[in-house]
């Protein structure tokens, strides 16, 4: 793993190499002559998102004049800074690279130490309320116990707590190998799951036989001294009588546990406090409402179910850019109220940031429904999509221990589909485009289709990814781990803007359209 210095010192010298070829291409001055309007999309990925920096960070660079900026999730922050930190369309990734370099988990609140208190507060209220029922029973003169090795049984009470925290859901085990060898005389156990149950249930039961065997129990029901013949007797009525309340209440019980679990629990692990003190310091509002540069940040409403966008620019705004769609930005774009607000929705990653209430909404992480929001890119008039997605496509990461990891892999799995679904379609009009260009005699972009009350376009497309995976998880925010990432993205931001340049200078953005209407019998006009 690279130091940050180290880190830099490879950014230096790659920045030093693009920027001599860059201005050996003239990227600058081919990029301003482009007539075309120059998307990015920005997707999610927790902190895998120093990748998209690095590649903003080569847009930059070359002069890449960026139209409009559609992103989710971690996305939304790295675009919103892009912009913010620039007055013209070539945005400024430097103090977005530089943060990325320097960051901390706590820095984004994800503190673990959290949940320590909160497992600390818990066991403090259990032992406190304990402690004052047993002091009341003894002050009733009810039960006194008198333990004469405190010392071993603090340690065996330890050890056993412990085992039920860590194997709860492998005590119950014994009892069912135990029944299914007395119901039919035939069971074949999991050795290692029979050997954990086996473990926690002997130290549970060691803690149990060492408070009662050495204790003086008393009852002061007449001075009555539990050494009574009939007591095995008793007590195996009571332990009967019990477990026959115990079936009983189960439910209830099981109920009213669930109540008071829930009662420390939030919408996600992490509040928001820390994040919204970190994007305060490290993006200008007011400058990114000014930016030139579109900026749309794709969320989920979670009570309707369904995406919603904010941007940094009024619906006006949008709808007066060259070749927009006025119907979609007044009914799906809004210009955030508070812009962090916005950002801290659309980066609200569920299960581990807490949903963010806004104009009177729920909203999370809006790569639940759209990871790549292409669709209000091309409704904004985008004719050159760069899609920066930092996931190889080989990425298999599927490290599984908890129920946070399965819910943020399931969360991976189904924003993958997504992209699926959207490039399908992508790939889809633009074979449309294609085929009837070649009809035509003319070049896919000159070429419009409409559909009922929709046009669409060829939309030339650039896709960046990681080659290989990252190696990085969601939540892996550390300064010495994303360096590489960010390396990585710089590399691989500079071939596609090479590409870029040689469509560029020959592409014929600029040439008039050629309008096929088609409705279900087929091709009606061009």
């Amino acid at each position: 793993m690279r130091s940050v210095k180290e880190v830099r010192e490879l950014l230096d010298r790659e920045r030093l190499f693009h920027r001599k070829l860059f201005a050996e291409r003239r990227s600058a001055d081919l990029c301003a002559a482009f007539p075309g309007r120059v998307a990015v999309v920005l997707s999610g990925g927790g902190a895998r998102g120093a990748y998209e920096a690095g590649a903003l960070l080569a847009f930059q660079d070359a002069g890449l004049r960026t139209h409009i900026i559609t992103a989710a999730s971690i996305g939304s922050v790295n675009a919103a800074s892009y912009a913010a930190h620039s007055a013209t369309l070539v945005g400024n990734a430097e103090p977005l690279v530089e943060s990325w370099l320097r960051l901390t988990s706590p820095a984004v609140g994800i503190e673990w130490t959290r949940y320590m208190f909160v497992l600390g507060g818990f066991l403090a209220a259990m032992t406190g309320l304990g402690n004052l029922f047993s002091d009341w029973l003894g002050r009733q003169g009810i039960v006194l116990i008198h333990l004469h090795r405190p010392g071993l049984t603090w340690s065996f009470l330890a050890l056993a707590g412990a085992s039920v925290l860590f194997l709860h859901d492998r005590m119950p085990y014994l009892g069912r190998v135990l029944a299914d060898l007395l119901r039919d005389g035939r069971c074949k156990p999991d050795v290692r799951k029979l050997a954990l149950s086996l473990f926690a249930n002997l130290v549970v039961c060691s803690f149990l036989w060492i408070v009662v065997s050495p204790a003086h129990l008393h009852l002061s029901f007449g001075n009555l001294i539990l050494r009574h013949p009939r007591l095995a007797a008793a007590a195996s009525a009571a332990v009967l009588a019990s477990w026959l309340a115990w079936r009983r209440i189960r439910s209830q019980v099981s109920l009213l546990s669930h109540l008071l679990l829930r009662l420390p629990l939030r919408s996600g692990l992490f509040p928001n406090d820390e994040r919204t003190r970190f994007l305060r310091e490290h993006i200008p509002t007011e400058s990114l409402r000014r930016s030139p540069i579109r900026v749309v940040m794709a969320t989920t409403d979670l009570r309707k179910g369904s995406e919603r966008f904010f941007t940094n620019a009024s619906q006006a705004e949008l709808s007066a850019e060259p070749g927009a769609n006025a119907a979609f930005v007044a009914a799906e774009m809004e210009p955030a109220k508070d812009l962090i607000q916005a950002l801290l929705a659309s980066s609200a990653l569920p299960l581990v940031y807490e949903a963010v209430s806004m104009n009177g909404g729920l909203y999370t992480d809006g790569g639940i429904v759209v990871n790549q929001p292409v669709r209000p890119a091309v409704n904004l008039g985008a004719d050159v999509l760069f899609l920066v997605v930092p996931h190889a496509l080989d990425d298999k990461e599927a490290t599984i221990h908890t129920f946070l990891d399965l819910g943020l892999r399931s969360i991976e799995i189904m924003m993958a589909h997504n992209l699926r679904t959207d490039s399908r379609i992508l790939v889809a009009m633009n074979g449309l485009c294609e085929r009837f260009a070649a009809e035509l005699g003319v070049r896919p972009e000159q070429v419009l289709i409409d559909l009922g009350n929709r046009s669409y376009r060829y939309l030339k497309l650039f896709t960046l990814r990681p080659s290989a995976p990252l190696g990085l998880g969601k939540l892996d925010f550390d300064g010495r781990g994303l360096g590489p990432a960010i390396v990585q993205g710089y590399a691989d931001g500079c071939k596609s803007v090479l590409a870029f340049l040689e469509y560029a200078v020959q592409a014929p953005i600029s040439a008039p359209r050629r309008v096929v209407s088609l409705s279900a019998s087929g091709l009606l006009a061009s």
